[in-house]
């Protein structure tokens, strides 16, 4: 399942402004992620490493198109991206999705949910294409 977060369709929007701010998509994947059957120790879990990742995203690393939107749509259009990939993929798994892995340390866990790796494998993707598309060097 990991390997298909890594598909180039998620850098389709990546020359737009985000029309969100960073708090409004937080809150509204929060919102998703409860209703989609992630447990709330699950959601706050993703969101501390999301919070954490996505604030290292710099405003002076921008590059010139995303400079005009700024930080935190770069940083909203992470999780509008995660948004687009997560949902339409969770709705047609047949995996079980809280059944545990032993991954090696990722985001400072050794026990993780299929759901948990899902997101996370999501998520990498869309800061991938984040960085590539809206970032410098």
């Amino acid at each position: 399942m990991l390997a298909i977060a890594c598909t180039p369709s998620i850098t389709y929007g990546a020359a737009k402004c985000s029309p969100v701010s960073y708090r409004q998509a937080r809150s509204a994947m929060t919102s998703r992620l409860l209703a989609a059957g992630y447990s709330k120790p699950q959601v706050g879990f993703l969101m501390r490493n999301t919070d954490r990742m996505t604030s290292a995203l710099r405003a002076d690393k921008l590059n010139d198109k995303a400079k005009a939107c700024g930080i935190d749509s770069a940083r909203a259009y992470v999780l509008g991206c995660l948004d687009k990939q997560l949902f339409p993929l969770e709705a047609n798994s047949s995996s079980p999705l809280d059944a545990t892995r032993q991954p090696q340390g990722f985001w400072g866990r050794k026990r993780l949910t299929e759901r948990e790796l899902l997101y996370i494998g999501h998520f990498r993707a869309c800061l991938g294409a984040a960085q590539k598309f809206l970032f410098r060097g």
